[in-house]
């Protein structure tokens, strides 16, 4: 049963033991992503997560390496829109040495001026691979046009934004957002509790901030069809329409229509696209939800000649959602979703991230039974009235590729 308790300094801790695997995983999740930041310093979210590793008070870049891999653990990070995450996975005998690791990384970072040049270079080189890779290019684009905002803008930031950004702008960013009262922790594996508190409280000292700028205002869905020429032997794809909030009671039955729609072999996206007409070889749909809005969406690619007939397909099928649901195929994705949530509880990894998602955007913990209870209780009748979210709604489309847009049958 996970549990949740409140250090002196403030910071939440979620936790959940596991007696039966040999390691733990431990986050820090502080409250600022790449939507809080100003446009002309997009990026600087993902800057400071690199620059986290590159130097402490007491550890040089290099020594922080060495000191992990003695212990042999894993020590990583990752920036997203709402949050950033700093996480250390060791064996259950290194908990003290991990947690005073990892807390003089996020309580002491010194931002050398060197570092911070070579991690410039770095990710200009991470931003200029994610150009190269269209699939996740058109997803940029996508999410850029469809909230032309703080939200839209790239996790990575622009060329043009990291190379601007200054060191006083990540000290000045770090200092005001970064404090204990503006993240929380989660833990997961084989951990004793007391221990656990124990060497959180000897190692994070209380460090007040601002919280994130509000930009829930910004985030307002914008229609439209936006065609990017590129130089490619495939069109990508990327379709999507808005939807709800991470708390709000819909999103568990948008999760099971997004596994019918094309979140697995079976979906009808699959088996119509790719299964029986062969348009494309890779087709899927997705969700994502925010702590003020959701998207659902679709992504495929396809030869240029088979735009008009896989744009035209995938109308079909959303068009026909609410009175082709049918009781088998809604059960179907339902044992799918929660063998899903089964499948997360063997890994600390998932835990630890489910545990730090549900504090984030619920506010508090909700254990396996009561996940599971939420997908069982979707009726026929919850799914049809969902599919209101993308039959009647606004939509945004993206395409990306060697494509004339007034070729495009819309």
């Amino acid at each position: 049963m996970p549990k949740k308790i409140k250090l002196s300094s403030g910071i939440p801790l979620i936790f959940y033991r596991m007696k039966n695997v040999h390691s733990f995983v431990l986050g820090i999740w502080i409250k600022h992503g790449s939507r809080h930041e100003p446009e002309d310093k997009n990026g600087l979210s993902h800057f400071i997560e690199h620059l986290f590793f590159q130097g402490t008070e007491k550890r040089t870049a290099k020594e922080i390496s060495l000191e992990i891999d003695s212990i042999g653990g894993d020590l990583n990070a990752f920036t997203a829109r709402e949050f950033t995450a700093i996480y250390i996975k060791g064996l259950k005998e290194t908990l003290p040495k991990s947690i005073e690791l990892i807390a003089d990384i996020f309580s002491n970072p010194i931002f050398p001026k060197k570092e911070i040049e070579k991690e410039r270079s770095i990710i200009m080189d991470e931003i200029r691979m994610v150009n190269d890779n269209p699939e996740e290019l058109v997803h940029d684009l996508f999410m850029e046009k469809s909230f032309n905002n703080s939200l839209g803008l790239p996790i990575l930031g622009k060329e043009h934004t990291v190379k601007n950004i200054s060191r006083d702008d990540i000290i000045s960013c770090f200092r005001n957002y970064y404090g204990t009262n503006n993240c929380i922790i989660s833990c997961a594996g084989n951990i004793e509790i007391s221990k656990l508190v124990n060497e959180l409280e000897k190692n994070l000292n209380k460090r007040e901030s601002y919280p994130a700028p509000d930009r829930k205002n910004e985030a307002e869905f914008s229609s439209g069809i936006h065609v990017f020429q590129k130089d490619l032997s495939e069109v990508h794809i990327c379709l999507g329409f808005p939807t709800v909030p991470f708390n709000h009671m819909d999103r568990h039955a948008l999760t099971v229509i997004n596994c019918i729609i094309g979140g697995s072999v079976s979906s009808r996206l699959f088996q119509e696209i790719r299964e029986k007409k062969g348009l494309a070889y890779n087709i899927y749909s997705f969700v994502s939800f925010y702590s003020d809005t959701g998207v659902f969406g679709i992504y495929t690619a396809c030869e240029p000649s088979k735009v008009n007939k896989i744009i035209k397909s995938i109308n079909s099928i959303l068009k026909g959602l609410p009175d082709k649901l049918k009781e088998e195929e809604m059960n179907r994705a339902k044992t799918q979703i929660i063998s899903q949530i089964l499948y997360s509880t063997e890994s600390s990894s998932s835990i630890m991230q489910n545990l730090a998602y549900q504090d984030i955007y619920l506010g508090g913990i909700y254990n396996l039974q009561e996940q599971i209870s939420q997908i069982k209780t979707i009726t026929l009748n919850d799914m049809k009235r969902v599919t209101d979210y993308i039959v009647n709604n606004k939509f945004s489309l993206t395409v990306l590729g060697a494509i004339n847009g007034s070729t495009l049958d819309i």
